[in-house]
């Protein structure tokens, strides 16, 4: 290639990834850009899949960015190619997208609420996090001796607020979730009680 190829994908991709919509439809998006993605990535044998997006000394940042997004979204895409259902949910949880929750809990009711008041809780849950900073949540698990189940602890990388869950199981798939605020159960060392965020379960004014 030239680089007035490199000039012309590099604005090409800037203009992707301006209109990018996180609420769009995932699989068109990938077929749509298949072939701009294959065309500057690098993966040589079992090695991890490069940007092609340097010539002659200079990097074309957007192609960068879209290469990436476009690994990002395959992988999630796919993600249970890679992932069993709980890890999948976890994965997403850490990323606090409710979106893609969304995507892969796919029953009627949660935490004995339906669908959009367990997803409209979850958002409020989310949204606190963040306000405190925290964009990624980070996985903390302890096997609890007193009730006999796996606890998960989100983190918030920022300041330590948590979620507190138990995830219901039947062959690995989530099926449902539990709010834990039992001070009984057995907590990782370093935990601060005094912030956890708990699901705001006030159904929502529509």
């Amino acid at each position: 290639m030239l680089k007035i190829d490199y000039e012309i994908a590099d604005n090409n991709c800037a203009t992707i990834l301006n209109e990018f919509d996180v609420f769009g439809d995932t699989k068109e998006w990938l077929r749509k850009y298949k072939s701009l993605y294959t065309r500057f990535n690098i993966q040589p044998g079992n090695l991890p899949a490069i940007a092609d997006c340097n010539f002659e000394g200079v990097k074309y940042e957007n192609i960068s960015k879209f290469h990436s997004l476009y690994q990002k979204l395959s992988f999630e895409y796919n993600i249970l190619d890679h992932k069993s259902h709980e890890e999948a949910i976890v994965y997403f949880f850490e990323q606090m997208n409710s979106y893609m929750i969304g995507h892969y809990l796919t029953d009627e009711y949660y935490m004995v609420l339906d669908r959009v008041d367990f997803f409209y809780s979850l958002g409020n849950a989310f949204q606190e996090l963040q306000d405190r900073g925290n964009n990624l949540l980070y996985t903390e698990i302890v096997q609890c001796s007193n009730c006999i189940k796996k606890q998960y602890f989100f983190k918030g990388t920022k300041d330590g607020s948590y979620l507190h869950l138990i995830f219901k199981l039947e062959n690995r798939i989530v099926k449902d979730l539990i709010e834990c605020r039992d001070a009984k159960c057995v907590l990782p060392n370093d935990i601060d009680t005094e912030k956890q965020v708990f699901l705001d379960t006030i159904t929502p004014p529509f």
